[in-house]
């Protein structure tokens, strides 16, 4: 027999005396089974067992596993021989379930704790003693606390238990699929930053503390880990909701499958995902993991203390910083190289320069780049290829309140004047040499805010203003974020600026171009005061003031007139550029631009199409010439002056309020 068999068989011929004291004879004789299990252990069997018992206390070193297994239960019992007969019993109902029989016929119900405390010649326990021992048998069989009497409810053995001392290891099925379990055999890698947290959480537990409150974001799992290694323990994650989602009789199985996990494992609790609804949630939660000893990391977004009544050397909080400065971001992106990278080609990962772009937390930081070790491609053949994987790592985790961009045309692609063209080669350079001003000339110090290139195109419509942002995105290589007012503004007070924090968040973190069109709608002037809904409009704008002053990247508005845009918006901008509609050497370069080799045409009069549409803006040139394109391609010929003047003439019938007249086309008039 096995060892668990053995027990299981010593334990019924104990039970069979027991109950012959009690004046029952023959207890199993209507029993055959039961009977016939209990008389299948041998000599052999017994001297197994015998010299087992010689070694419970020292139970890591038998080379047994149900022997080890059998012995640590016992010592989370405390050696308690009223719970080990209980344990027992648990054992053989587990393995006959006929001994359930037996015990109602002759007892008049099945396994209770009643008979545990017979079995070791207690007849009349106190409610004390019963309390305590009901207390620790939850780790062995479920107990509902609410029903009296305890002693003489039926029980039911946990098969988590009998699993674990036969040496299965899977958690239990009620937590088994939302349970995450980081033994201390899981490889790890080094954080690359906030080491001195993971130093102090650990500590902090080796003397003595009981909860750690882990506040802030990127990282709090990592760390938690990082510490249950520095403990020697296993870690069990669990999110919050997994629990609290659930009605009051499942919530309770939950928790106690929990509990019973991290006891058997002698393991750390990680609970995350923890909003402000827990806060309220102390006794019912926190506490019975507490209770059973248990140590307890808390993983929130909030600073907010979850478990007031604590003393400080039982309960600690630990603060993520809120941002990575550049130091510690290249250290980040350093490390995360090394780890994810080795034994590739990454010579085209430069840490300094992604230290520049990017923005992230650790978490968002090592996802990014896990997914992209993931996919093994080179940036040498996709040079954007990591600039997406970041944005769809923060997409996946944040509400996003615009569009993503990612622009194919450059400034050269845009037809502006001199005077213009200058200013945004300036905004260029402005981007490009940011570190090297703010950081290696040391002049942050002496701007702590105010450091974000911030630019205003204002201009009539169709003069450029959106192709200008995208260029300007395009040449530097960032995404452009474009953000979508229907998604900003919100009636509700306070949504708005909350989306707007949004907006600037995902900027920062992704090192994307945030653009504003139709900006006047958010950056219109301040009203006098009338009412309610003017002071907040107001308390809107000034909350812009303050975010722009606090910004550290590249922001692009774009209006249609620049006197609408609030005074003090302009004074913050570092530049503004108006649009004017174009002259005619800058039409005729627009419809020159137009005209590609692989467009099939004939010759066309770009000095004509310039001089004589003076009113058309490069928006307008664009969808003429598209509207001419796909009458030539439906007609199967090449681009012609005919074709032109007919998309011209629709397009001026469609403004027109008048009769049109064949005049307005000038010397090709006869071809439309």
């Amino acid at each position: 027999m096995k060892y668990l068999e053995t027990v299981a068989a010593v334990i019924l011929l104990r039970l069979n005396v027991k109950l012959r004291e009690l004046g029952i004879e023959e207890p199993y004789e209507k029993f055959p089974a039961v009977r016939s299990y209990a008389e299948r252990i041998t000599e052999a069997d017994l001297k197994y067992w015998s010299e087992a018992e010689n070694s419970l206390e020292e139970e890591a070193s038998h080379p047994d596993i149900q022997v080890r297994r059998y012995a640590s239960i016992l010592q989370l019992l405390s050696f308690d021989p009223v719970l080990r007969s209980l344990l027992d019993l648990s054992l053989a109902l587990f393995m006959l379930p006929e001994l359930s029989a037996v015990l109602a016929l002759h007892l008049g119900s099945s396994l209770n704790l009643h008979l545990a405390f017979l079995m070791e010649g207690i007849e009349s326990p106190d409610e004390n003693e019963i309390l305590k021992k009901a207390e620790q048998a939850r780790l062995i069989v479920g107990i509902d606390f609410a029903s009296s009497p305890i002693q003489y409810q039926e029980l039911e053995p946990h098969a988590r238990i009998i699993a674990y001392l036969s040496g299965n290891d899977s958690p239990d099925p009620l937590i088994m699929d939302s349970l995450e379990i980081f033994g201390t055999d899981i490889l790890l890698h080094a954080p690359f930053v906030v080491p001195e947290l993971i130093q102090s959480g650990s500590d902090f537990f080796r003397s003595g503390g009981d909860v750690l409150q882990i506040a802030g974001s990127g990282g709090r799992r990592f760390i938690s880990k990082h510490i249950a290694r520095e403990l020697g323990q296993p870690l069990l994650l669990l999110a919050i909701d997994e629990l609290t989602d659930e009605k009051p009789p499942l919530f309770e199985k939950k928790l106690r499958a929990l509990i019973r996990e991290a006891v058997l494992r002698q393991g750390i609790i990680c609970l995350y995902r923890i909003t402000d609804s827990h806060f309220l949630k102390e006794q019912k939660l926190f506490r019975p993991i507490l209770s059973a000893g248990i140590r307890l990391i808390l993983c929130t977004e909030s600073p907010k203390l979850l478990l007031l009544s604590l003393h400080e050397s039982q309960y600690r909080l630990l603060e993520l910083p809120e941002a990575l400065d550049y130091g510690e971001r290249k250290a980040l992106w350093e490390g995360l190289k090394r780890e994810y990278l080795s034994g590739t080609d990454g010579s085209s990962f430069d840490p300094d320069d992604l230290a520049m772009r990017y923005h992230l937390n650790a978490s968002e930081a090592a996802r990014a780049m896990l997914s992209f070790a993931e996919r093994g491609q080179d940036l040498k053949q996709d040079p954007d290829l990591f600039s997406r994987i970041v944005m769809q790592s923060l997409t996946a985790t944040e509400e996003k309140v615009g569009r993503i961009v990612y622009p194919t045309i450059r400034l050269e692609d845009v037809k502006v004047s001199p005077t213009i063209r200058e200013i945004l080669n300036d905004v260029i350079g402005c981007v490009r040499t940011a570190h090297t001003v703010l950081e290696d000339w040391k002049l942050r110090s002496g701007y702590h805010y105010g450091t974000a290139v911030s630019l205003l195109l204002s201009g009539p419509p169709g003069t450029g203003k959106t192709m200008t942002a995208n260029a300007i995105a395009g040449q530097l290589g960032f995404p452009l974020y474009q953000v979508s007012l229907s998604h900003i503004v919100d009636k509700y007070i306070g949504e708005t600026e909350k989306n707007l924090e949004k907006a600037f968040l995902f900027a920062e973190k992704s090192n994307a171009i945030l653009f504003f069109d139709e900006a006047d709608s958010l950056f219109g002037k301040r009203s006098e005061v009338r009412d309610s809904h003017d002071k907040y409009a107001n308390n809107e704008i000034s909350y812009l003031l303050q975010r722009i002053e606090a910004y550290d990247g590249v922001v692009i508005l774009a209006t249609n007139i620049k006197g609408n845009i609030d005074p003090a918006f302009l004074r913050r901008l570092r530049y503004v550029i108006h649009f004017e509609s174009p002259d005619a050497a800058t039409r005729r370069a627009i419809w020159e631009g137009c005209i590609t080799d692989d467009v099939p045409h004939e010759e066309i009069d770009l000095d004509y199409l310039a001089e004589q549409f003076s009113t058309f803006t490069g928006s307008i040139i664009k969808t003429v010439f598209l509207n001419a394109c796909c009458l030539a391609a439906s007609q199967d010929k090449p681009l012609s002056m005919s074709h032109l003047l007919r998309s011209i003439r629709l397009e001026l019938e469609k403004t027109s309020t008048v009769t049109f007249s064949a005049d307005a086309l000038g010397k090709y008039s006869y071809l439309a």
